[in-house]
């Protein structure tokens, strides 16, 4: 694959380390999945991609130097009794490594459809990191359901549908921006219903820009955001779906 990642074309992005460490990010397109670790970077394509977990997993070199090492040293301080502290230090740091082998590290994976998995060992996984997770695995399973999947669902009052739609003037309505919405999987986890009397239903094909993804620290998730007005065009008639 080329290794060309255009972040124009950017729905959401997460830091893996730190903010703003751009040598350690994870960031998707509509087609792709960029991971930049430790200054090195891997692009998969969203179809190759079963999904995504984050793991605790087990580092087998030290697990089985350390199973090697321990009970060798512990065997041999009774059978050769000179220098004890080296029998010790060998015993010490062989249980060490089996600790730390047993303990693991945590890891982003992903489940490939034709090549196993690729692991990403990293310090620890933020929530925004777990966030990023549900948001990716959601648009992955969304990609075989109903239409409903590729819409973005707003939760918007009455007197603040014509702003939402750049229908109305008043200077006053800049201070609605951003807003936040919803994916399809979203809604569902969130047990919304369809027939809520506020909702908006976006098809962003037709909003008439483009529509980032930010975290929201109240839910944990990955949730569509708009800056600025979409297009009227682009209302969903919930009554199509009944």
């Amino acid at each position: 694959m080329e290794n060309y990642f255009d972040w124009e074309k950017a729905k959401a992005f997460v830091y893996l380390l730190s903010e703003g460490d751009d040598d350690n990010k994870l960031a998707i397109t509509d087609e792709l999945l960029l991971v930049n670790h430790n200054k090195q970077k891997s692009l998969f394509l969203l179809s190759q991609i079963v999904h995504l977990k984050a793991e605790n997993k087990k580092m087998l070199f030290p697990l089985i130097v350390g199973g090697i090492i321990t009970p060798f040293a512990f065997l041999s301080y009774f059978t050769n009794m000179f220098l004890p502290w080296i029998h010790l230090v060998s015993m010490l740091a062989g249980m060490f490594l089996f600790y730390v082998g047993w303990s693991g590290k945590s890891s982003l994976t992903i489940l490939l459809k034709n090549r196993g998995e690729e692991n990403f060992y990293l310090q620890s996984i933020s929530r925004n990191l777990w966030a990023f997770i549900d948001f990716v695995n959601n648009l992955l399973s969304n990609k075989s359901n109903s239409v409903l999947s590729t819409f973005l669902f707003f939760e918007i009052e009455k007197e603040n549908v014509d702003t939402f739609f750049g229908l109305s003037s008043k200077t006053e309505n800049v201070s609605f921006y951003p807003v936040l919405g919803y994916t399809f999987g979203q809604w569902e986890k969130n047990n919304k219903r369809l027939e809520v009397e506020n909702l908006i239903i976006v098809n962003p094909m037709l909003a008439g820009m483009e529509v980032k993804f930010s975290f929201d620290m109240n839910t944990n998730q990955m949730r569509p955001q708009l800056d600025s007005p979409v297009s009227i065009a682009s209302k969903v008639n919930i009554s199509d779906f009944h």
